[in-house]
């Protein structure tokens, strides 16, 4: 598939957060979703600064710029990104919340 445009198609990651030591179940009504990468096209990947290691960086994004596609996808503008984290950073998320930023 060849995205046009500036789109991506991702996929949700429906993780629970330990926040403050308390696990904090998935929430689908948050304003906000992490998304791993399925594909990008080439002027979304320009438009983020990620032009390799697709698989190795979670995407941000409001919830409400989503289309749906098949099967729990996602097709999504890349202005619509809040922010590109590595899985290193998504994973001291699940286990920290925003702890480890304060540190």
């Amino acid at each position: 598939m060849l995205l046009e445009g500036k789109n991506i198609l991702v996929e949700e990651l429906c993780d629970d957060i330990i926040c403050e030591g308390i696990v904090t179940r998935y929430d689908p009504d948050s304003p906000y979703m992490f998304c791993k990468i399925l594909l990008m096209s080439e002027e979304a990947q320009k438009d983020l600064g990620i032009i390799n290691f697709l698989e190795e960086n979670i995407l941000v994004i409001k919830r409400y710029a989503k289309e749906e596609f098949i099967d729990k996808t996602y097709f999504i503008d890349s202005k619509d990104v809040r922010a590109v984290i590595d899985n290193d950073t998504y994973n001291k998320i699940l286990k920290e919340g925003l702890e480890w930023m304060k540190n």
